[in-house]
């Protein structure tokens, strides 16, 4: 068997562009700074007025602007302070510049909170050296956290003064997420064309730094690439490791929040809501997302009144995830 984490059969995945539409979510950008701040912005000819001088905050509300739309800019001198305004926001996606194992440790546990009020949230950050990249996404270990590395930079911008940044590739990234037309979509080999790699990564590093659960980047004509798509989850508890596709994060939001909505519904309407139209309207929603391709199979699903309070209805569901493929390995048996 191969032992390679980059995609392919066996060779490059090549996606061009990352799109440029805004999206309908918001993105929260945390950034350390002296003084707790809130900036809400709808555009990024807003981020220059309010912003001002700003140049590292204006670059990362740019590339976050090409896929979001709003952008909630957060200053604060700890990553508490800044999760309090995050968390009281409408996101779909936070990027932190507080990079320290605690730190991104609270990041996660803040996008878990956040997912398990039916806000499904996944965070971003970036980290420029490969070993600090790995020991961070050991520690964190989760679906809700993407790290991703090496520095970037801002490519054929004269007025941009703030240099390399591993920032940019977690903005890239986040962008790109909350504009995608499809939760059934492959991020690997995705091509940014206005960044550039401040210093190419050795094979190994690269290796390693995949199998770790860290997005990387390297530079593909005058573009960065994204590698191969990944969240920190790889030691999933009582089991081997294995990479969990940022893909499949995206699949399981989608399905979650299209049969809440659904029930949502339910709940708003007149009349009495029975356990059994509670479970068709459920078994609809998910033959719906089985037959768009976002997952490949599911179970009748479960629904009884909770023990004790029957205005409670208890619904259970389990799918099967449409898995995109990343490798194929091809084996030949050849006689001369």
């Amino acid at each position: 068997m191969i032992s390679n984490q980059r995609p392919g059969v066996y060779s490059r995945v090549e996606i061009s562009g990352c799109g440029g539409a805004s999206g309908r979510w918001g993105v929260a950008l945390l950034l350390p700074g002296e003084q707790h701040n809130v900036y809400k912005l709808d555009s990024y000819q807003e981020a220059r007025d309010v912003l001002g001088d700003s140049r590292l905050v204006l670059d990362c509300a740019r590339l976050l602007f090409e896929g979001a739309g709003r952008v909630i800019v957060v200053t604060a001198p700890g990553v508490s302070e800044a999760f309090l305004a995050a968390g009281q926001a409408d996101v779909r996606a936070i990027v932190s510049g507080f990079t320290g194992t605690e730190e991104l440790a609270a990041l996660r546990d803040q996008a878990q909170r956040l997912s398990e009020e039916g806000r499904e949230c996944i965070a971003f950050a970036g980290l420029g050296e490969p070993d600090e990249a790995i020991s961070a996404a050991e520690v964190v270990n989760s679906g809700r956290v993407v790290l991703c590395c090496p520095v970037l930079e801002i490519a054929g911008d004269a007025d941009s003064d703030s240099g390399p940044q591993a920032i940019y590739a977690a903005c890239a990234l986040a962008a790109a997420v909350l504009g995608a037309t499809s939760p059934v979509m492959s991020f690997n080999g995705l091509r940014f064309e206005g960044l550039r790699v401040a210093q190419a990564l050795p094979e190994d590093d690269i290796q390693r730094l995949i199998r770790a659960g860290v997005c990387v980047f390297e530079q593909v004509g005058a573009g960065a690439e994204l590698i191969r798509g990944v969240t920190t989850h790889t030691q999933p508890e009582g089991g081997e490791g294995s990479l969990r596709g940022l893909g499949t994060v995206l699949i399981i939001d989608d399905v979650l929040g299209g049969v809440r909505g659904a029930l949502r519904g339910k709940l708003g309407g007149s009349g009495k809501v029975s356990l059994e139209g509670v479970r068709d309207l459920v078994a609809v929603e998910l033959r719906g997302k089985q037959d768009s391709g976002i997952i490949a199979s599911f179970a009748p699903p479960r629904v009884r009144p909770k023990p004790g309070d029957p205005s409670v209805a208890l619904v259970e569901i389990s799918f099967g995830v449409a898995h995109l493929l990343s490798q194929i390995h091809l084996t030949a048996h050849i006689r001369v």
